[in-house]
């Protein structure tokens, strides 16, 4: 399907050239248990991001770790992207110098990893987990016909409030401030998955993972030692399963879009309703090429309408400055505020 991008951030074409510089596979390791996105995996790649189970009857999905054929059975011609293979219900794509991925049925991903150009060395473990939990993850939850959504989200005293924006938007910062400053707890971090066939609009956290900037970590003035940086962005840092997230699921409340004004403007915030508050829901979808190749556009855009009619949706627009952060906040808090009938939980620590 032309426009799939299974990288966190638009890569190059090239980086996706099939080669034949496969990793001879070890004996199979023993299963890790985790939980993320309401979902329990068993897999035998180890994955620090996420939180560790001690047992499980049965696990949803299995990450296993082995060679995979060249091609995926049943797949249609991707015209243009000859990385990329997908049938009616899996998808199989090849990171040159890192692995090819097969995801299967919203129920297993396959990695074979692959050999990295310098010396025949084999990919770093960190790398190959960026794209495990992004690109893969996400086919898997839209196979499973679920609504994964590219936001960041924090524990109000009005429920959960989500904030989505095109990248660089502060969607995390703002969370993080909201945490730091407010003592409300994190929900999710780039990514939070609502299920659309349950009644009510429970948001399902992704890894308890915090990735702020570094000038935003020196504001809220957490020290960098041991944090780990970015695959793509050196300035940009991950606090790993962080003290600060919430391990309870409830609905999502609403949704706030986040916008950039000139640095002289005023903030603002608005209640934005029909096929406008639809088109933000739409818009924050995570990769929606995969939702559209295993949700069909008919059914994603009722999905994306009925979370809609669920939740209450905003439009903030601030300027973008740590040193008047503070101030930008107040139509948020007030708007907050009003939402609980009550001043408590208010005031920055």
């Amino acid at each position: 399907m032309p426009g799939i991008r299974p990288l966190p951030a638009g890569p190059s074409p090239a980086h996706f050239q099939p080669t034949e510089r496969r990793r001879r596979s070890p004996a199979a390791a023993p299963d890790r248990l985790y939980s993320t996105y309401g979902l329990t995996i068993a897999s035998q790649l180890e994955l620090p991001e996420l939180a560790p189970l001690a047992s499980s009857g049965h696990p949803d999905v299995r990450i296993e770790l082995g060679e995979l054929p060249d091609r995926l059975e049943e797949a249609e011609a991707e015209a243009g992207t000859p990385w990329l293979q997908c049938s009616h219900s899996g998808c199989q794509f090849l990171l040159d110098s890192i692995a090819r991925f097969r995801v299967e049925q919203g129920r297993r991903i396959r990695i074979e990893r692959r050999l990295a150009p310098e010396r025949g060395a084999t990919v770093a473990e960190g790398d190959l987990r960026v794209y495990l939990l992004g690109s893969a993850l996400g086919a898997l939850l839209h196979q499973r016909h679920w609504l994964p959504l590219h936001i960041s989200a924090v524990q109000t005293p009005a429920g959960i409030w989500g904030f989505t924006g095109d990248s660089g938007a502060g969607k995390s910062t703002l969370a993080a401030w909201l945490h730091y400053r407010y003592g409300w707890k994190l929900v999710s971090d780039d990514v939070g998955v609502i299920k659309p066939e349950e009644a009510l609009p429970t948001l399902y956290p992704g890894p308890p993972r915090l990735k702020l900037w570094k000038d935003a970590l020196e504001r809220l003035s957490i020290d960098r030692q041991g944090l780990v940086r970015d695959l793509t962005r050196r300035d940009k840092f991950h606090l790993n399963r962080h003290h600060g997230f919430t391990d309870l699921t409830e609905p999502l409340g609403a949704l706030v879009l986040l916008e950039r004004t000139p640095r002289d403007e005023k903030a603002t915030l608005e209640r934005v309703e029909g096929i406008e508050a639809f088109r933000v829901v739409m818009s924050a979808l995570y990769l929606p090429e995969w939702g559209r190749r295993f949700n069909g556009p008919a059914r994603l855009m009722h999905y994306c309408a009925e979370l809609t009619r669920q939740i209450q949706i905003y439009r903030y627009r601030r300027p973008w400055s740590l040193e008047k952060a503070e101030d930008s906040l107040t139509p948020l808090i007030q708007q907050i505020r009003e939402e609980t009938g009550h001043a408590s939980s208010f005031r920055p620590t």
